[in-house]
């Protein structure tokens, strides 16, 4: 288990295309002693925390001082697996690249930074009483229990079906970190009406078909689908600035709804302690 503070242990730079803007963008990962994970847009600080989340549709984003970056869960998820606690990342858009659609690449790049450890310590977040939140039939809730377990359920039209999945071993859960976000077929019209996903393509999204999967070389896992939703959940949950100690379960959650489980979790001291 990772005890103390940590960040980068030297630059790094990543280049890529916003899922939804379609713009190239560029981020510089810097090393940073305070706590705390941010961006830097335009001189202005973003903390990448869940009490700056704005617009929740199909991606997290933060805002502040006038200035805002989407798409952040798949970066703070690559942090939470690579154990980093602070770290300072410019950008030069509106939308954290999509990559390959999944966490993959931000946590190669960490890892090749290698990790700077300090005394600190205010990492981990322990739930002591029961959280809840819902909206229909979607929910997510957390319990009590001294290590991260996470059991997720999805239920779409087949090809993909419902599906459950368990991780116990987050931190090494690899599976995870490589799995793609993914779309309906006849969702993409609608969502690109609105302006979203002009940069979606194959080469980083999986798009679910009437019968079959689109993408040439299918499927990487048979649950990747419900593995990118853990994904999902594990990048807007780092947004508490912790790592959270307790058994979640969720069943169709999405940005939102995790959003509003740190709101209700930090409502009330009582609820956690930090250490």
């Amino acid at each position: 288990m990772i005890k103390r503070q940590t960040t980068i242990n030297r630059i790094f730079r990543i280049s890529g295309i916003g899922l939804h803007s379609g713009r190239e963008v560029n981020l510089e990962f810097l090393p940073r002693r305070e706590f705390g994970i941010a961006f830097v847009m335009g001189g202005k600080i973003i903390p990448a925390r869940y009490d700056m989340v704005g617009d929740t549709r199909l991606s997290t984003q933060i805002s502040a001082e006038g200035a805002a970056v989407s798409t952040i869960e798949h970066l703070m998820a690559a942090f939470y697996f690579s154990g980093i606690t602070n770290c300072l990342i410019y950008i030069d858009g509106p939308e954290v690249p999509i990559l390959d659609g999944s966490a993959w690449e931000f946590y190669q790049g960490m890892w090749k930074a290698g990790v700077y450890e300090f005394p600190e310590t205010g990492v981990y977040l322990k739930v002591l009483r029961p959280v809840e939140v819902n909206h229909n039939d979607a929910w997510v809730r957390v319990k009590p229990l001294n290590m991260l377990d996470i059991t997720m359920t999805i239920d779409f039209r087949p090809p993909v079906g419902k599906q459950k999945k368990r991780v116990t071993d987050v931190e090494n859960a690899f599976a995870i970190i490589n799995s793609r976000t993914f779309v309906l077929q006849e969702e993409i019209e609608a969502i690109r009406k609105v302006g979203l996903a002009k940069g979606g393509s194959l080469d980083n999204a999986v798009v679910v078909g009437s019968e079959e999967i689109m993408n040439p070389h299918g499927l990487r896992y048979k649950k990747e689908l419900v593995n990118h939703k853990i994904l999902d959940l594990i990048g807007d949950l780092y947004t508490s600035g912790y790592r959270i100690l307790g058994k979640v379960e969720a069943n169709k959650t999405g940005h939102y709804l995790n959003n509003l489980l740190l709101k209700e979790i930090f409502s009330d001291p009582l609820n956690y302690s930090i250490y």
